[in-house]
Parts: structure tokens; C-alpha cells; sequence
């Protein structure tokens, strides 16, 4: 069994210890007529119609952004005959910082507005995840993990997909955003591999405004940084002990994943719908972008695992923020 295939969406960590949780793959409606596919070497694309935009905002009212949930997991209770109890073990003995516990704390909305909530829809159902304004060319991306707008293994795109900017409890003072195009990576398409679990969504413009116009400020992004920083990590948790209507924030040193690959992780108590919020260097929002939330193992509680923003991750960007 591969282990990039046995990793959890979203940070799902409240199952009990032992087990690992992994993302079942369910396939997204977006119609088969869509024009989706490699738009170049390394970078898949969906490219959202106008009429589908439109659709895509009316769709989500109060009643069904409160209703979507977080992407369920399945269990593992090994890994190529090893339990996770042993493995759990040596992680520990070899590297007892990542797991400290740190609790996240309730943030407000208003004080990060480029923070945001996901919404998007596959056949399975409605379900939510985290994301952030980047900077860019055409002031209209923001990131978030591919496992937030693709179903990874071949699979299909997701379809009325809106990112609500600082949303808090239902509310976004500065409206839904729908997606016109939503990029990642071929790694993440096709095979389901989390060290590529990253994502870009270029949003409408709606009456000549960008989403960075409107929200006023638009996080930096960085790529090929040393490994081992100390982040901020900021999402919309949705699973328990969490609602999902409260942005919160986690911080911690990075430390390498005890299962191996370029994945890092932090101390981080956040659950599913906090996948694809953004992780900044340094204390705070402030910083700039340098990975995403983007899984957890239930034998390593409380720990927040993230993708290694490398030259594979900026090429991604690059396509996305010049569309």
C-alpha cells in the first residue's frame, strides 16, 4: 500500500489513536462537457462557464453553506504490515517536538478579510474547505489544497465552487466569489499524491472588481523556502470538537512526516474544513504563503500536515495567477 495514498483529507484527527484516516474519493458533477485537462506539463485545469458561475453563487444559500460538511474518511490500521502503534512509537522517540499538542485559537474574520471559506459540490454531496487571497498578476487567486476542488486519482473536478471571504457564521461581508478556472497539480489529479495536495482557484470579477480589489489586501506567496520554519496555519475547522463557522489559527515549528516524502507538519488540534487554509511563515497572517492544510494521522493527534511548496507548487501558481 502507498503511503501517499493512505494520508486524511483536512486534517480529520478525532478518529481514535491507531488508526489512519484516508480520504474515500468521490467524483465531482461538473458535467462532462467542461473543457478540463493538462494545460500544460505538471498543471491540470478546469475552466468554469459563465452561466455555471452564475448558477454556482445562487446555489449556495444559508441553509446549504450551514448543511456542508467535511470530507469523510475511511480507516487504515496498517502500513506494509507495520501498525501505526509502532510506527507512532518511533516518530516519537525521533522527534518528540512535532508532537506537542497545540490548541488553535478562535480568530477574527475581520482582522484577516483574504482568509475565507470554501464551498463546493461532487456527487456525493456539499462540502466545505479553507483557502486565501495570494497575490498575483490578475488579483483574482487564491489558494487552497487539490483535494479541495479535485477528487485526485483520475477523477473529476468539483463543481460550484465559491470562496467566501473572512465568512463568519454565515456571513461574508464581502459577498461569494465563484471560480472561473481551478488549477492543480497533475501529481494531485492523477494519483492522489499529498506532497502535491495544493490548488489554485481564479475567481470572477464582478463589476470590474477583482477579489483582492475587494477584500483590500492580498497575502504574498513564496516557494523553495528551507524546511523546518516556525507557521501560522488559519482555516475554518468543521468537524468536531469544531463548527465551522469561526476561523482559527494554529502555530508550531515544522517537523518532516513520520511516513516520509517532503510533507511537513505542525502542532495543530484543526479538523476537516480547516483543508486548503493557508499557512503563513512567522507569527500571525502577516506572512507570507508557503504551504496548505492538507491532511492528519489519528495515530499522531494534533498534528496538521502540509505540502512542501517547491518549484512543482509555483508552477501551479504561475499558470493559475496570470489567467
Amino acid at each position: 500500500m502507498s503511503i501517499r495514498r493512505i494520508m486524511s483529507l483536512g486534517g480529520v484527527l478525532g478518529l481514535s489513536a491507531a488508526a489512519l484516516v484516508t480520504a474515500t474519493p468521490v467524483a465531482a458533477d461538473s458535467g462532462a462537457d467542461l473543457p478540463s485537462g493538462p494545460a500544460q506539463d505538471g498543471v491540470e485545469v478546469d475552466v468554469v462557464p459563465d452561466g455555471e458561475q452564475a448558477e454556482a453563487e445562487e446555489y449556495w444559500t444559508p441553509e446549504r453553506m450551514a448543511a456542508a460538511e467535511p470530507v469523510e474518511p475511511e480507516i487504515v490500521e496498517e502500513v506494509d504490515g507495520a501498525t501505526l502503534e509502532d510506527i507512532f512509537s518511533e516518530f516519537e522517540a525521533a522527534d518528540p517536538r512535532t508532537i506537542e499538542p497545540h490548541q488553535s485559537q478562535q480568530q477574527n474574520p475581520a482582522d484577516s478579510p483574504h482568509i475565507g471559506k470554501v464551498f463546493f459540490s461532487t456527487s456525493a454531496g456539499d462540502f466545505v474547505c479553507s483557502a486565501n487571497v495570494v497575490a498575483s498578476a490578475n488579483q483574482s487567486t487564491v489558494a487552497t489544497a487539490g483535494h479541495c476542488l479535485h477528487d485526485g486519482d483520475g477523477g473529476d473536478f468539483a463543481s460550484n465552487f465559491v470562496f467566501a471571504p473572512a465568512y463568519d457564521y454565515g456571513e461574508s461581508q464581502h459577498g461569494v466569489w465563484a471560480a472561473e478556472e481551478l488549477v492543480t497539480s497533475d501529481q494531485w489529479a492523477r494519483s492522489s499524491d499529498f506532497e502535491h495536495d495544493y490548488a489554485f482557484a481564479v475567481l470572477e470579477t464582478k463589476n470590474g472588481t477583482t477579489v483582492q480589489q475587494q477584500v483590500g489586501v492580498a497575502s504574498a506567496i513564496t516557494f523553495n523556502q528551507p524546511r523546518g520554519q516556525y507557521y501560522s496555519a488559519y482555516g475554518y475547522p468543521a468537524a468536531a470538537p469544531f463548527n465551522g463557522q469561526e476561523l482559527h489559527q494554529c502555530q508550531g515549528t515544522a517537523s518532516n512526516d513520520p511516513l516520509g516524502g517532503s510533507t511537513q507538519g505542525i502542532p495543530c488540534n484543526m479538523t476537516g474544513g480547516s483543508s486548503g487554509g493557508p499557512w503563513f511563515l512567522g507569527t500571525g497572517s502577516a506572512g507570507a504563503q508557503n504551504s496548505v492544510n492538507s491532511y492528519g494521522y489519528t495515530f499522531l493527534p494534533d498534528v496538521m500536515f502540509g505540502p512542501y511548496f517547491g518549484a512543482e507548487a509555483e508552477q501551479v501558481y504561475d499558470y493559475a495567477s496570470t489567467r
